[in-house]
């Protein structure tokens, strides 16, 4: 980890603008004269487009982050635009101005002629030696992420505009040396993608094992139908989507377990509190929606609560609570859910969770997973409604969700098998976590001249 010097001094004339992260940025110069500034090797690549010109074109739409970069965010009829969005093209490059400096920037792959982004992003190319396949390796490196940091503008939100970017400071590298860092980063990257590949493959072997054990077996049509008949009698909401659903959905019943419906198992289904939370801290805390919607509960992601025994009584949570998204914009993170593994003290849940407390019929973790498989997703999804731009659930619909439930020996032996599998998973994506960090730090000190480059690792 960089960490920033406490105290240092740089010349007025020497700083571009007069603040603190400006002062870091030149002093940044200052230590490594032979860089150049990036607008010596790219420039910006602001190519407006109108979408709504072609109101029956179905325009691809690409958008960035600091996972996995650009990537493709949906099509969308010309006729939806409402604004002039900006074209791209292979091996440009483009950033979301105010989150570049925790790494959303990207190149861009392979795209279609029509492919178009966000006119917020900043869009730019190279115009210099450097290669595309070099940039994408030193956009992520620490020192580069911490001059962006250094060098966005703005009084109360920053950003990064392509003009500011220009002004980064980067090393002349030969061709030869570029390939050569490519390549130490590449063989990581590559050993890091087989590692998750490994680990994926292990996920799709227990999700199916749990559902074999469980004797159900997937449906033959996993795509949703786009033409389909329903008669009246089987219907149980109007509307297509809970229809598509129930079309692809597993039968829960014909497995070797009976299905049965909250209502016979669980004790306790709550929604969250309501009330405002406090701006400053008062021993209590409550929970962000973020916490329960990763698959795993993350207990740190929380803010301060005014501090009410009321509300410690209804909200609190306990080992085996099982923490579910109530509602959200994108219907894929309504139902997602959390297990509460240990008591949680001077925490409470907010009211777009709901909690869930199991009976003595069924484990809190067998609970958990099994409202996590396709068979629950579909019926959270069939039972989500919408409004204003929202999907959302009820306690109601978590009552009547109806689950296969094996006596209490099987559903441990069923959650441990599960659990080692995901252990042995969780190892593999640390591996390849590992590799690209190490990658990532071998590439930025060849790049920074503090290691030689490896000889023969280009060509």
């Amino acid at each position: 980890m960089t960490v920033a010097h406490q105290s240092y001094a740089v010349r007025w004339r020497d700083s571009v603008r007069w603040d603190i992260k400006s002062a870091r940025a030149t002093a940044f110069r200052r230590a490594h004269p032979h860089f150049r500034p990036l607008e010596d090797f790219a420039e910006e690549a602001t190519v407006s487009v109108n979408p709504a010109s072609a109101p029956d074109h179905a325009w691809p739409v690409y958008g960035v982050n600091n996972t996995s970069g650009v990537f493709l965010s949906h099509h969308q009829r010309g006729s939806d635009f409402n604004s002039t969005y900006k074209r791209i093209e292979k091996d440009w490059f483009f950033h979301n101005p105010t989150r570049a400096n925790v790494g959303s920037l990207g190149r861009v792959p392979d795209v279609p002629v029509d492919a178009i982004t966000s006119p917020e992003y900043q869009v730019w190319r190279l115009t210099g030696s450097l290669t595309p396949d070099f940039v994408e390796v030193l956009l992520h490196t620490r020192f580069f992420l911490d001059m962006v940091d250094c060098h966005r503008v703005g009084a109360v939100k920053e950003r990064l505009f392509v003009s500011n970017l220009l002004e980064i400071p980067v090393p002349d590298v030969s061709p030869a040396q570029q390939r050569a860092i490519v390549a130490v980063f590449d063989r990581a990257r590559q050993r890091a993608g087989e590692l998750r590949a490994r680990a994926d493959a292990l996920d799709a072997a227990a999700e199916a094992d749990f559902l074999k054990a469980l004797g159900l077996t997937p449906p033959a049509q996993t795509t949703p139908p786009k033409a389909f008949a329903v008669r009246w009698s089987e219907m149980k909401r109007w509307g297509v989507q809970p229809n598509q659903m129930a079309a692809t959905a597993i039968d829960v019943h014909a497995g070797k377990y009976p299905a049965e419906r909250g209502t016979e198992f669980l004790l306790d289904i709550r929604h969250g509190c309501s009330a405002s939370p406090s701006r400053k801290p008062t021993g209590l805390d409550v929970l962000k929606i973020s916490a329960a919607t990763r698959g795993f509960f993350r207990p740190d992601e929380r803010k301060p609560m005014r501090d009410e025994d009321r509300l410690r009584r209804e909200f609190d949570l306990r080992a085996g609570d099982i923490l579910m998204c109530r509602t959200n914009g994108t219907l894929a993170y309504v139902g997602m859910s959390a297990l509460v593994e240990e008591d949680q003290r001077d925490l409470i849940f907010p009211d777009k969770l709901i909690r869930v407390r199991c009976g003595p019929r069924v484990l809190p973790a067998y609970y958990w997973k099994v409202t996590q498989m396709a068979f629950s997703r579909s019926q959270i999804e069939e039972a989500a409604r919408t409004a204003v731009g929202n999907y959302a659930i009820g306690t109601d619909d978590l009552w009547a969700l109806e689950i296969p439930l094996p006596p209490l020996p099987d559903q441990q032996r069923l959650i441990d098998a599960y659990q080692q599998a995901m252990r042995q998973a969780a190892d593999l994506r640390a591996q390849a976590a590992s590799a690209e960090q190490s990658a990532r730090a071998e590439a930025e000190a060849m790049i920074l001249g503090t290691r030689p480059v490896a000889a023969g690792s280009g060509r």
